[in-house]
């Protein structure tokens, strides 16, 4: 929640996406049509004529300007780049804000509203961010984030930049008073955040300004030089400079009516075997995780006939069967992206690549699906079972695995009555906004950094009712970005390697998202963050460890998380009698450090084992084939060295 006031009193909010505009004492807010996407951060033009706002995409965020004379949207910028924390120049024709254009991390950068020109403003080691100028247009004030260390950073007109304060506490939201006198930011340590204010004399004084409870990050917004306007406890608070006390600006804004997330019992769907082998498979490891918790269980046969798991028994001779002795290494259920990037033209010869990374099952909008499941079932060209998604209006047959809506609050709720009968044939709705999700009544929410709360992590009402106060939304991840921890590493690994990327994901947050673990489901899906499947999925698990989840609970969430999501939870996601035989083969121990399931040593694919190694030489093996009567193409991920 952001707040900002024009120079004639008048308020304007984000709120559950959207953008609000409040009269002067607060009352009824009135929604400006922002868009289908997400809005947040709105701030008013010099002039009150216009606002710019940060609105997110599945992939990257924009921004946007809002004219209120003609009550139209206009995109700033191409859309190649995430663009974020927008802020005006005080004459009114350029807009700073923060980018990752090159590789130096976040700067700021302006943009001219009028010519559309854009040019950099900061160049640092690190990130720049949250760029406010001041009243008069001649000195900017910053974020700077290098080797963890934060700093207050100061640009006067005609001088060098220089470091106001540094400090390993988080500071953000740089403000101005409009008399130039002081900077307001807030400050975060491990009792909280507070609003302080930094007074630019000789030598700079900071002192705590405000110390309410649950401030949410965003700048202090200024109506003069006594009045200020912030967001705290889901409240918008004004404040007199001169005063310890706080207000409440009352406001009230129609939202429309929501559905519930009310617990429902779903029609089971099975998943059919194709291609099952014949005969029957031992595979025999040091250790196994069955999906379910409670870490490692040892010294145990996995039986297998048919391309189902039909017992678990302790290690001994075995006749008739064919035994995979895997030594000292652990065995875990094959790994679920829930929502991946599978393009319309995707060449069977992926197939052994994604099993290299170990996912053995993926959810993706491919019409081809069905014919890649049964082509990737057998052993020729061995591969993941794929489950089609398709968007909701659209029919389809034979029904889809998953549907997606997606838009705001208006597009969802027009969407109820068709959510509504996929729900009822078993199919999990999966939204791709907040707002399609309020509105609409849908059961799964694409990207866990859109998933609303306080900085402390409570949910407020808006949350609330779309759960139906009862049941935890089930949120698919999408949380890498360039900043995911080791995800270097992850591109120059051997299935890196073997993919042929050629670039990492997008800066795609200010900062990395944080979760708060157990109070929600987590499915991993790693459509939203740009990197081809397979990495995609090892990617999401370094960054949900990076948000505070434990290996275990990563795992769940490409284990039993996403079979339940998806409505085959006793068919896939665990090692258990009865469920369907895709396992993976690790060297290492993933339950204490999650960077161990990209090791993969082999893959048991419907019954199957494929060794690492093996899948590796059918893709380098392979001759040209024709798919779909599309002859395959000659550059790509599998010209890639090995």
């Amino acid at each position: 929640m952001n707040v900002d006031v024009s120079p004639d009193g008048r308020i304007i909010m984000d709120l559950l996406g959207g953008v609000w505009v409040l009269p002067p004492g607060g009352g009824k807010a009135e929604a400006i049509d922002a868009g289908p996407l997400p809005a947040a951060r709105p701030r008013w033009s010099p002039d009150a004529a216009a606002i710019v706002f940060e609105a997110r995409s599945e992939q990257r965020s924009g921004l946007y300007l809002y004219d209120f004379a003609s009550n139209e949207v206009q995109a700033l910028g191409e859309g190649r780049y995430s663009d974020q924390q927008p802020e005006w120049h005080p004459d009114g024709e350029r807009i700073v804000f923060a980018s990752q254009r090159h590789d130096t991390g976040l700067d700021l950068w302006e943009h001219d509203v009028a010519t559309g020109v854009s040019w950099r403003v900061t160049s640092l080691p690190g990130d720049e961010s949250e760029p406010a100028w001041s009243a008069d247009g001649r000195n900017l004030v910053y974020v700077s984030y290098h080797d963890d260390r934060w700093s207050l950073m100061l640009r006067r007109f005609g001088q060098p930049d220089r470091a106001l304060i540094t400090s390993e506490d988080r500071l953000s939201a740089p403000s101005w008073r409009p008399d130039g006198s002081l900077v307001t930011f807030a400050r975060e340590t491990a009792e909280g955040v507070t609003i302080n204010m930094l007074i630019l004399s000789d030598p700079l004084l900071e002192r705590v300004l405000i110390d309410d409870t649950e401030l949410f990050h965003g700048p202090v917004a200024w109506r003069d030089r006594q009045q200020m306007l912030y967001a705290a406890e889901g409240r918008i608070r004004k404040r007199q400079f001169n005063s310890w006390v706080s207000r409440t600006v009352p406001f009230r804004a129609t939202v429309g009516r929501p559905v519930a997330h009310t617990p429902r019992s779903r029609p089971v769907r099975d998943l059919a075997l194709i291609d099952e082998p014949d005969g029957k498979l031992v595979v025999r490891a040091a250790r196994l995780f069955d999906g379910t918790g409670g870490g490692y269980r040892e010294g145990l046969d996995i039986l297998i006939e048919g391309g189902r798991i039909v017992a678990l028994e302790p290690q001994q001779d075995r006749t008739g069967a064919v035994v995979v002795d895997m030594g000292d290494l652990t065995v875990l259920p094959g790994f679920i992206d829930g929502y991946a990037s599978l393009p319309a033209d995707t060449d069977e010869t992926l197939g052994p690549a994604l099993l290299a990374c170990g996912v053995t099952t993926l959810v993706a909008d491919n019409s081809a699906a069905a014919i890649l499941s049964r082509r990737w079932s057998g052993t020729e060209i061995p591969g993941p079972r794929i489950l089609e998604a398709r968007p909701a209006t659209e029919a389809a047959d034979p029904v889809p695995w998953l549907v997606t809506v997606a838009g705001d609050m208006n597009a969802g709720m027009e969407q109820r009555a068709v959510v509504e009968r996929w729900q009822q044939q078993g199919v999990p709705v999966l939204a791709e906004t907040w707002q399609a999700a309020l509105g609409s009544g849908a059961s799964l929410l694409l990207g866990a950094a859109a998933l609303p709360g306080s900085p402390g992590g409570h949910q407020y009402r808006d949350m609330k009712l779309a759960a139906g106060n009862s049941e935890p939304i089930t949120i698919v991840s999408g949380l890498a970005d360039a900043q995911t921890p080791n995800l270097e590493a992850l591109l120059a690994s051997r299935q890196g390697r073997l993919l042929g990327v050629e670039s990492g994901a997008v800066r795609r947050f200010a900062e990395p998202p944080r979760l708060a673990s157990g109070k929600t489901t987590v499915v991993v899906g790693s459509k939203p963050n740009g990197l081809p499947a397979g990495l995609g999925l090892h990617a999401e698990f370094r960054a949900l460890a990076a948000a505070g989840l434990t290996p275990e609970q990563a795992l769940r969430a490409a284990g039993v998380n996403a079979a339940s999501a998806l409505g085959v939870g006793l068919q896939l996601g665990r090692i258990a009698v009865g469920s369907h035989a895709d396992l993976v083969i690790v060297d290492g121990d993933p339950l204490a450090d999650i960077d161990d399931a990209l090791n993969v040593v082999g893959v048991v694919r419907n019954g199957r084992f494929f060794s690492t190694i093996g899948l590796i030489d059918r893709i380098v093996a392979t001759p040209d084939v024709e798919l779909f009567d599309k002859p395959r193409k000659k550059s790509g991920w599998w010209q890639a060295p090995l």
